[in-house]
């Protein structure tokens, strides 16, 4: 019998390389800062392009490189992997440290209400990054009220959290070392003059010296202008984050970092060569495409990586780029350019947009649960295990109870991937010393 012909529509595309998208996909790998190098470049030798670089911020220059906690250390027993095995962001986190701080300290139901909207405004650098107004709007209470309990909660360790800006995050911490001496208050009042060198000017308005001044600047560069990223969990090289994610009412908010970000655009005042002109136009709406590209790449990680923001590296979710790609109607290379190097801020420290990325493991009953979340769940059972090692047999009955139905052999094999000796070899070290 023959089969009759069958037409089957399939959808394609064609992109055609023009002068706009070249540019852009040269730009995608680019980060801030080399995108801003890139672009002075172009404005040295073109005329209409006017660029605008970020000031850096002159008072945040006087300090050191800010301090971050190191990672936790191997557990006993479990090999020196143990660390890195835990996946993305996999200790405790900057609003976790808040709301354990918090408990402590606050008592009423109010108040705990008004300290969990406090904690989910802050920033990476442990400030706030909403004003008390918007907070008090969106609770329904007094403004008072939430200036009160925030007063309240400025008390916790370490010194500077939940500061509005960088005055108050060292003035909290000056106060806790008890050097808010007359000089010192002035000082941070006019932190602009301090950045900028002008230790006379200091001098004159705190009616005293240049060397007393002088001293207190020393003091001032001991403190922690960032205390948040004390609790990142992982901290990468040392550059800013490309992305910033925030609790915002109802879920997430995600932005691109301005703070470095260039601004590009065509210079419409001066008579400039239609060549020039053009070329202008081309530059400014590559660097447009790459920076919405960027922004709906983290848009897409944030929608699909919500439980692991919530909850942590227990439940983040698989995710590879071929899916992003798909989602977002773009090439898998384009986004592989788009992650490589780039970095996203979140309340769970900050990460690598390939460290979201983990493989899927397929269980039993068709469900699937991504690598990291999977080791992260096996070395949490080991590090409860008491006294008596578990078998790779027993972790995956725990593992079945809790729905997650894979072989013992899968076991095994993440457990010797994070380094973690067997059961046997556990107990071993484990056990008293023989006299």
């Amino acid at each position: 019998m023959l089969s009759s012909p069958q037409i089957v529509a399939r959808q394609a595309s064609d992109i055609a390389m023009t002068p706009d998208l070249r540019r852009a996909i040269g730009l995608l790998k680019l980060s801030n800062r080399e995108l801003a190098a890139v672009l002075e470049g172009e404005a040295r030798v073109n005329a209409a392009l006017a660029l605008r670089i970020p000031a850096p911020d002159l008072a945040l220059s006087l300090f050191r490189p800010p301090s971050r906690r190191q990672p936790p250390p191997a557990m006993p027993g479990v090999g020196g992997g143990m660390a890195e095995s835990l996946g993305v962001a996999g200790s405790p986190g900057l609003h976790e440290h808040i709301m354990s701080e918090l408990r402590l300290l606050l008592r009423s139901t109010e108040e705990m209400e008004i300290a969990e909207a406090l904690a989910l405004s802050v920033s990476p650098w442990g400030w706030l990054d909403r004003g008390t107004g918007d907070i008090a709007q969106e609770l329904g209470r007094p403004v008072a009220r939430v200036d009160a309990v925030l007063a309240r909660a400025q008390q916790i360790e370490p010194a500077g959290l939940l500061a509005r800006d960088l005055r108050e995050c060292l003035y909290l911490q000056a106060r806790e070392r008890d050097l808010l001496t007359p000089t010192m208050v002035c000082v941070l009042d006019h932190l602009d003059l301090l950045g900028g060198g002008k230790l006379e000017n200091l001098a004159r308005l705190a009616g005293t010296d240049v060397a007393e001044v002088a001293a207190t600047l020393q003091m001032i560069r001991g403190f922690d202008p960032k205390p948040g990223l004390r609790f990142d969990p992982a901290p990468p090289a040392d550059s800013e984050p490309d992305i910033l994610v925030r609790r915002k009412a109802g879920g997430w908010a995600v932005e691109l970092n301005r703070s470095t970000l260039p601004e590009v655009q065509v210079d419409q005042e001066g008579p400039h060569a239609p060549e020039q002109r053009r070329k202008a136009e081309v530059l400014v709406r590559a660097v447009n495409r790459r920076n919405d590209t960027l922004l709906r790449l983290g848009v897409e990680i944030v929608q699909r990586q919500q439980a692991w923001l919530e909850s942590g590296p227990s439940l983040l979710a698989p995710m590879n780029f071929a899916s992003l790609a798909a989602a977002l109607d773009l090439h898998e290379t384009t986004v592989g350019r788009l992650a490589a190097g780039r970095m996203m801020a979140t309340p769970r420290g900050t990460v690598t947009l390939r460290a979201l990325c983990s493989p899927a493991i397929a269980t039993r009953d068709g469900n699937r649960i991504s690598a990291v979340a999977l080791r992260h769940r096996i070395a949490a059972l080991i590090a409860q295990e008491g006294p008596r090692p578990l078998s790779d047999a027993q972790i995956m009955a725990r593992l079945e109870a809790e729905g997650l139905l894979l072989a013992r052999r899968t076991v095994a094999k993440y457990r010797t991937q994070m380094g973690i000796a067997s059961a046997a070899e556990r107990g071993a070290d484990r056990a008293p010393p023989r006299v």
